[in-house]
């Protein structure tokens, strides 16, 4: 086992690095310099693990410690990222002898994606696993409002309390929102994107979400604000939005999509137009990747349940079976990269609390996700996509996008403009 590792880590180059094996040799890899980290392996049955499946087999030796990292997570996900260091050990792990070998842990995993199916019990239990540790716990690593997504950022050193000012204001700017419209927000988290909207922009509306944590925490949030006449957050399902038969000028969803399931993309993009009146907006703010295929195992299984990212293929084709118009695609994927190194700051910052409140296990969870989180939305294959779509022709949507990048001030804000269309000429 050790010389089958010690060929596939001979691999890797431009970062070097030590690996500790279970007979207690160190071996440098990766090339000149001193090394970045040195990860230790306590024991062959930990490698032969990751042989089943490489993220999966890492990620729990990691928590239950039977690996260890000295020095920085980040800069061992970087060096992952940054190599072919994954594709030959997977060479590995799908050859047909090694499947063979590992045939019932194969199977294992797989049953675990065939069966993660995306019924109204399940979501509520993929939602709830994550977001009902506790608002004590997100709070500690999260900003000031908890946005458990990407922010933001103007420049690199934005604090992530501004970067998620900033990815609320660019999200309303985006909706053309004006004073007295109502607003429709699928998967509201804690109620942040709501009261942002009402506050600076006047709107009316609703936000739906399946954590009942969020949910108490986003109306008492309201109330603290004085807003309660004019926004509310609903524990509930977005299946069940038509059965109500409210129509919204806007809706937005922020960090949803990746939750629904592959096969539920067009029901979503479907229930969202459904929701929208006729000049409507909907902007959807979700991770999305290069290339089609299941998330990775660790985190579909410890993290978040039941994910699934998309491709812009993917959510394109959603809109064009619906007639939705696509006016608009950005990718912040370096902002969401440095959205995750603030929260990893600020959650080791706040570790000995979060060990205290939880336990040791958790903390490798987290600190394992995270580093993975900053370090694939920089070198790896994730996107974090904001689309715009209408589901009418919007002639009257501002022909230049100066108007989403123009300074305005948060007290007194202008009116987004909504009339900027050339006159035809006589």
């Amino acid at each position: 086992m050790k010389d089958l590792f010690d060929r596939l880590f001979s691999q890797a180059s431009g970062m070097p690095f030590r690996i500790t094996y279970p007979d207690g040799s160190v071996v440098k890899y990766g090339g000149d310099g001193e090394p970045r980290f040195n990860l230790i392996f306590r024991t062959e049955k930990v490698m032969r693990a990751i042989l089943v499946n490489v993220d999966l087999g890492f990620g729990e030796a990691y928590m239950v410690g039977d690996i260890d990292i000295e020095g920085n997570m980040v800069d061992l996900m970087t060096m992952v990222m940054t190599t072919n260091l994954v594709d030959a050990f997977r060479k590995v792990v799908y050859s047909p002898t090694n499947i063979l070998r590992n045939l019932p842990n194969q199977a294992r995993v797989f049953w675990q994606y065939l069966y993660q199916r995306h019924t109204y019990e399940n979501d509520k239990r993929y939602i709830s696993e994550p977001y009902d540790l506790g608002n004590d716990f997100y709070a500690l690593w999260l900003d000031k409002d908890m946005q458990y997504t990407c922010g933001y950022f103007k420049t690199p050193d934005d604090s992530i309390d501004l970067a998620q000012d900033q990815k609320r204001e660019h999200l309303c700017r985006k909706l053309l929102l004006q004073p007295g419209e109502t607003l429709l927000d699928i998967g509201c988290g804690w109620g942040g994107m709501m009261i942002y909207a009402a506050q600076h922009y006047g709107i009316t509306g609703v936000g739906v979400t399946l954590s009942k944590e969020q949910a108490e925490e986003s109306n008492r949030r309201i109330q603290k604000a004085g807003l309660q006449d004019r926004i509310h957050v609903e524990h509930a399902d977005y299946r069940d939005l038509p059965k109500q038969g409210r129509v919204f000028d806007k809706v937005v969803s922020v960090g949803c999509m990746e939750h629904i399931g592959e096969r539920n993309h067009d029901l979503f993009f479907s229930i969202a137009k459904q929701s929208l009146k006729p000049n409507g907006t909907l902007v959807i703010h979700t991770i999305g990747k290069m290339k089609p295929g299941q998330s990775l195992a660790f985190g579909n299984k410890h993290v978040f349940p039941g994910v699934y990212t998309a491709t812009l293929s993917e959510i394109s084709l959603c809109a064009q079976k619906l007639e939705m118009r696509i006016m608009d695609v950005e990718n912040l994927r370096l902002h969401y990269s440095y959205t995750t190194q603030r929260w990893l700051d600020a959650f080791e910052a706040h570790v000995d609390e979060i060990r205290e409140m939880y336990d040791e296990q958790l903390v490798r969870l987290f600190r394992i996700y995270l580093s993975h989180g900053v370090a694939l939305m920089r070198y790896g294959t994730n996107e974090l996509y904001q689309i715009i779509m209408t589901p009418g022709v919007d002639n009257e949507r501002p022909l230049t996008r100066d108007w989403m990048y123009a300074e305005k001030s948060h007290n007194g804000r202008e009116t987004v403009p909504n009339k900027l269309v050339a006159e035809p000429a006589d």
